[in-house]
Order: C-alpha cells, then sequence, then structure tokens
C-alpha cells in the first residue's frame, strides 16, 4: 500500500524538523557564548554547527524516498537510508567531540535545563496516532512511538523547570527522564522496522513488516534527523548530569563549566 500522507502532516513535519534545527543551533550558539572561549572559535563553533545542522536536514530532505516508491518493493523492505543518516550524524558528532577541545568546552557550558527542555518537539509522535486513525501506520508503532513521544515531548519541560529550580530530587528525575527517553526511542525504532515487535507484541508473528510511511518523504526525516539528533540530546544530558554527580561525589574535582 503507498501512504498517503495529508498535506498538514506534511508541513507539520518540515515544520518540526527545521524547527529542531534552528533551536539546537540555538542552543549550541548560547553555550558557545558561555564557554569563555575566544571570539573567533566562539564564531566556528556556531558555524559549523549551523552548516552540520543544516546538511544533515537538507540531505535527509533531499533524499527521501516518494511514497509512490514503495509500489515496487517488497513488504519487508527497509530502506537503508534510515540506519544511514543516523549513524554517520552520531559518528561525526562523536568524531568532532573527540577531536576538537573547544566543541568539548562548549558542550561543557550548555545549559543543562535546555538540553532537556528543548525536546518538548517531541510531541510531533502525535502525528503517528493521527496517520493510524487514517489508516496509514500500524497500530503496533503508532501508539507506543507516538503515545511514547507524546508523553517525553510533554514532561521535558517540567523535567528542564526542576532542574533549573534545584527542585529536590531534580537531577535524579532529570537522569530518569533521559533513560525512559532513550528507552521510548529503542522501542519506537525497533517497533517501526518491526524487529521488535517479535518480543514486544509475539502476537503478530515472528516476522513483521516495518511502518513503511516512515521509510518516505515525509515520516522518513523523523528517524533520518529527529531521532538520532534526539539521542544526541539525551546523551550530551546525561553526561551532564552524571559529571555534576560525579563533582558531588568527589570522584572529580575539577570544577563544571
Amino acid at each position: 500500500m503507498i501512504p498517503l500522507i495529508p498535506w498538514y502532516i506534511t508541513l507539520i513535519v518540515l515544520a518540526i524538523n527545521l524547527t529542531i534545527a534552528v533551536t539546537v543551533w540555538r542552543l549550541v550558539s548560547n553555550a558557545a557564548g558561555r564557554s569563555g572561549l575566544p571570539p573567533t572559535t566562539r564564531r566556528a563553533v556556531r558555524a559549523g554547527s549551523a552548516l552540520f545542522l543544516g546538511a544533515w536536514l537538507g540531505a535527509a530532505l533531499l533524499a527521501a524516498p516518494a511514497p509512490a516508491s514503495l509500489a515496487a518493493r517488497d513488504e519487508f523492505y527497509i530502506t537503508p537510508l534510515i540506519p544511514l543518516f543516523a549513524a554517520l550524524g552520531l559518528t561525526i558528532v562523536s568524531l568532532a567531540l573527540w577531536r576538537s577541545a573547544a566543541l568539548r568546552s562548549v558542550v561543557a557550558a550548555a545549559s543543562l535545563p535546555a538540553l532537556i527542555g528543548v525536546q518538548f518537539y517531541r510531541t510531533i509522535g502525535a502525528v503517528f496516532v493521527v496517520l493510524l486513525a487514517q489508516g496509514q501506520l500500524p497500530a503496533h508503532f503508532a501508539l507506543p512511538a507516538g503515545w511514547g513521544d507524546v508523553a517525553i515531548g510533554l514532561t521535558a519541560p517540567l523535567v528542564a523547570l526542576a532542574l533549573a529550580r534545584g527542585v529536590p530530587g531534580g537531577r535524579t528525575l532529570a537522569i530518569s527522564w533521559n533513560v525512559l527517553g532513550l528507552l521510548d526511542l529503542v522501542v519506537a525504532v525497533g517497533m517501526g522496522t518491526g524487529f521488535l515487535a517479535p518480543v514486544l507484541a509475539p502476537d503478530l508473528g515472528a516476522r513483521v513488516p516495518p511502518a513503511a510511511a516512515m521509510g518516505v518523504f515525509p515520516m522518513i526525516l523523523v528517524p533520518t534527523f529527529a531521532v538520532p539528533v534526539s539521542v544526541l540530546l539525551h546523551a550530551l544530558a546525561l553526561g551532564g548530569l552524571l559529571r555534576k554527580v560525579r563533582l558531588d561525589s568527589g570522584l572529580v574535582s575539577e570544577p563544571l563549566v
């Protein structure tokens, strides 16, 4: 079946992915301003992050297959673009952090509440439920991925606020939220590809076809851009939170930037 994605869902998906790119760039830009790095280095980090995010989203958009391309494919076909874009984006960021002390300083200066609160965009999961109602996505993917993302997105500002205000237990709450956010992504990807369906929904059988609509325009922007960016944000937030825990316990002595 060729997915029929309503025009308003297309606009929502495009707008949210563009918002993710701009918001994450602003987060990096603000962190660069607080990093204490020389002005030329700060400008280089801002320009480099803008170029990287723009190229990542732009490439994912240009490479996105049209829905009609599914007509000639087997029902169990999974586009290689999804693991390719996710792995390439995460690898580039990991290598950049490993090679660049300036970039590590920027990450250390990033606001932990901002790294968490920015994921309010995860409420995009509501479109999965809408597409389920229209028969364009299977329930085994749309329900856990959709409602899971909505829950993570709606609670993101609350967790960020608790952390920013120093609410007792706020740090533990933030760590737990990030772990749950990563788990939600694992379940969403696993159910969307069909790989986890036999484990989490054995009644569906030993082999479950993937959610075909997630492999074509515009929905493919979610697994090729939004999901790996979310993984990065969770990883960076967890790294900062755990570093604070080590500092408080005396396992690390250097001051937190």
